[in-house]
């Protein structure tokens, strides 16, 4: 399977259209307020105040630079600051939306950071996207944020470029029932050292359910202690832990402590997004919307 940036990139302009015409204004009137003092006072220095031809120029000067300019050029600095500022705020927002579970939210905020934001943020936007666009059930729009978070550059991103982008590349694919393609994106995961997280486990566990290997999906989940299996991965493993006991046709594996435990959803609807090409979890799903209904807590 291909997947292509041309559609991903272009997004509706539902998604944060307000957000980055007020996030985009504000670099333009920063840009515009640098351009017009520097523009100022390089002429003002080179050629000195008296031969200066700006006859609005005031008196007052700082430094032999009149404030006016000078005024001009800090507006503009610090228009700058608070734009990147207000940048980050969103990123920050994307990801407390994500583990709220307002994915559609998520993707408002995400998008005015990835195409506002310097290229750290920038791919940090495109890995938020890629999993809220997951979450919405759209394979093909996180494959294509999951590609261009690898491609993305910026300082502090290796880890993010070739460890956990490809490890949710390999979980979608596999979801998608590309096993071939997930399994070269799990061999494509390049750890930094010292850092234990299991960026392959939910990939690898989803694989192996898909393929009715029950036991050894279990094991492998069990495998990772909680702490090293990446923060918003947790309830999708705990759901296919569940869903891999269930299906063990009475053997026996027993429950090692420490692992992401197996957890039932209360809501079937958190984690349709796992079912969307696996008619087998959708059913186990549903199931459990059923039992809810029947015999409420």
């Amino acid at each position: 399977m291909t997947t292509s940036l041309d559609n991903t990139l272009r997004l509706p302009l539902t998604h944060g259209l307000s957000v980055r015409l007020w996030l985009g204004g504000l670099k333009l009137l920063s840009t515009v307020l640098l351009g017009a003092g520097l523009m100022g006072i390089v002429p003002w220095v080179s050629q000195g105040q008296d031969t200066y031809p700006w006859p609005l120029a005031p008196a007052v000067t700082v430094a032999g630079i009149p404030v006016f300019l000078v005024g001009l050029l800090w507006a503009g600095v610090l228009l700058g600051a608070w734009h990147h500022w207000q940048v980050k705020r969103l990123e920050r927002q994307g990801w407390e939306l994500l583990r709220a579970g307002r994915p559609d939210a998520a993707i408002r905020a995400f998008t005015g950071a990835a195409y506002e934001g310097r290229k750290s943020l920038r791919a940090r936007s495109y890995h938020g996207l890629t999993l809220a666009w997951l979450r919405q059930g759209d394979y093909e729009r996180a494959l294509s944020f999951g590609e261009a978070t690898t491609r993305a550059w910026g300082q502090g991103t290796r880890a993010l470029r070739e460890a956990r982008a490809p490890g949710v590349m390999a979980a979608i694919l596999a979801l998608y029932g590309v096993p071939d393609e997930a399994q070269h994106w799990v061999e494509r995961i390049r750890r930094p050292m010292f850092d234990k997280t299991d960026y392959a486990l939910l990939a690898q566990a989803v694989l192996l359910c898909r393929a009715g290997r029950y036991v050894e999906a279990v094991k492998r989940i069990q495998s990772a202690t909680r702490e090293n299996v990446p923060e918003l991965d947790v309830g999708a493993v705990a759901v296919l832990h569940a869903f891999a006991r269930g299906r063990l046709g009475g053997q026996l594996v027993p429950l090692k402590l420490g692992c992401v435990l197996p957890e039932k959803p209360v809501r079937a609807s958190q984690y349709e997004y796992l079912a969307r090409e696996w008619p087998e979890l959708a059913a186990f799903l549903q199931a459990r919307d059923a039992a809810a209904v029947h015999c409420p807590a």
